[in-house]
């Protein structure tokens, strides 16, 4: 799968997972489930080619009991009635198939966005009754790209609303960064800005993409989001994910701020002892989504210019110095039998310094592990176990040298 497609299937899963987390509880704020209506998104927790389509009333949590649900399409046609939880299940439709979804609720006729049932993984549909004004459905880019402006644009400002986000996910070892960008215009007319919005991306960012649902005026360029006017009245969204890569327990995220913000907000995965260290946001809870642990944080606007630093603390990483060991390790073996194959003249003296200096290395490692005894968790066990290993190996080799070199074998120290 390219690295575009396989966004598209992350990051809308990701995208409705989070709905209701990010959108709510912090500032009294429902979410706005005009951008969800009618759509259908990737979800790995249903069955392989399933499709759950759950119908609401005017609010998430308000489900629709008893409604008969129809998918239709190239070949398909089944129904099902809506479960307590407001949900249809349809299995065996046909990988590859396109499809809707419809269902009437009040007299009021809802129409999904076309789908294609997945080969992998499942499809989760939601649609709302009772929205005020025209379905999202009917329009799907109605929510992300402004309309075009009837009148010329004025010189003017936007800002980034109280729904702009940064969410910080874990897949594969690696970070995933999801930003969520509304730009809004609070005028009736549209506004033109000097120049273009530029949002830089971190320097080591991988696989940046600009997500579906965003605004065409929106692109990616050279790891950077760049925006471009004229703004229309109201919101325009860009949505954009990335990975970075984890090297260690610790992580900082700049994001800088081309417009000032009405709020900062941020939704982190709790992963063990994974939290936000920076910046202090007032207002947090935790909540869960599709069965995982997130924590949630809000807190006070930014000027246009300041950059949003997050710092994220207990991330699940692999030590790497146990596979640089190995290879060292690896080298000397390498070394040691071209030698006996080639008889070629090496100064032994500078391979057992090498040896030794390893040797420290690995014992004033071993020391930390086992200060106060057992190490606490699995873990750094498993850490000192592979400490263990390595030295059993350097010494051997530090023996092999020494006898070479005519020398007593090494005396091993005690840990």
């Amino acid at each position: 799968m390219s690295p575009a497609r396989w966004w598209v299937a992350r990051g809308a899963s990701a995208v409705l997972a989070l709905a209701v987390v990010a959108a709510a509880p912090l500032s009294a704020q429902m979410p706005d489930l005009r951008q969800m209506n009618g759509m259908a998104l990737p979800s790995q927790d249903l069955p392989d080619g399933s499709v759950s389509v759950r119908v609401l009333r005017q609010t998430m949590g308000n489900n629709v009991v008893g409604a008969q649900v129809t998918v239709t399409g190239d070949g398909v046609s089944d129904s099902a009635p809506t479960d307590e939880s407001g949900r249809a299940i349809f299995a065996g439709l046909g990988p590859g198939k396109v499809a809707v979804a419809t269902v009437t609720v009040d007299g009021e006729a809802l129409r999904s966005q076309p789908f294609e049932v997945p080969r992998t993984g499942g499809l989760r549909v939601i649609l709302v009754s009772g929205l005020s004004g025209a379905p999202a459905a009917a329009s799907p880019d109605a929510a992300a790209a402004p309309a075009t402006p009837a009148e010329p644009a004025k010189p003017g400002t936007v800002v980034l609303g109280t729904q702009w986000r940064t969410i910080v996910d874990f897949a594969e070892e690696k970070l995933e960064i999801f930003h969520i960008f509304e730009f809004v215009n609070a005028t009736a007319t549209p506004v033109s800005v000097e120049k273009p919005l530029e949002v830089a991306l971190p320097a080591d960012a991988e696989q940046a993409t600009l997500l579906e649902g965003s605004s065409s005026s929106a692109r990616i360029f050279e790891r950077k989001l760049v925006v471009a006017g004229p703004f229309a009245s109201g919101r325009t969204i860009a949505q954009v994910a990335y990975r970075l890569p984890i090297s260690g327990g610790r992580r900082e995220i700049a994001v800088p701020l081309p417009v000032a913000s009405l709020s900062t907000n941020v939704i982190l995965r709790r992963l063990g002892e994974t939290r936000l260290v920076a910046p202090t946001l007032p207002q947090a809870r935790e909540a869960d989504a599709e069965g995982k642990a997130y924590w949630t944080g809000t807190g006070p606007g930014m000027k246009a210019g300041e950059t949003l630093t997050l710092v994220v603390e207990g991330i699940p990483h692999h030590p790497a110095w146990p596979r640089y060991t190995a290879l060292g390790l690896a080298g000397l073996v390498v070394v040691a039998g071209l030698w006996l194959i080639f008889r070629v003249p090496v100064d032994p003296t500078h391979r057992i310094k090498a040896l030794e200096a390893q040797r420290t290395a690995l014992l004033t490692r071993l020391q930390r592990l086992e200060q106060g005894g057992e190490p606490a968790t699995e873990e750094l066990r498993e850490e000192r176990d592979a400490v263990l290993r390595d030295l059993e190996g350097v010494y051997a080799l530090l023996d092999a040298e020494r006898v070479r070199a005519g020398q007593a074998p090494a005396v091993r120290q005690a840990s």
